[in-house]
């Protein structure tokens, strides 16, 4: 099963509540920040975290990372990421 980046964002300060239902449903390797909890997971994390987490706003799936300066920079580099994967 591939694996893929997951970030719940949560309201600040609830971070810590946020990781603990993640570890509750049987995560693990989790990393709290200010306003989200990251984890790596496979696919079907995506669906069941937002469908049992009540203390997280939403999950999202990270698609990549890049650095941007301009708007133009910012249409490419998002136009090129793995969207059909």
């Amino acid at each position: 099963m591939e694996k893929v980046q997951l970030i719940a964002t949560s309201t600040f300060g609830m971070e810590a509540l946020v990781a603990q239902e993640v570890r509750n449903l049987g995560y693990e390797n989790i990393k709290v920040d200010n306003g989200k909890v990251t984890l790596s997971a496979g696919m079907e994390a995506l669906c069941r975290l937002n469908l049992w987490l009540r203390t997280a706003d939403r999950v999202r799936l990270l698609m990549g990372e890049f650095e941007a300066r301009t708007f133009e920079e910012l249409f490419e580099k998002t136009k090129a990421l793995p969207w059909a994967d």
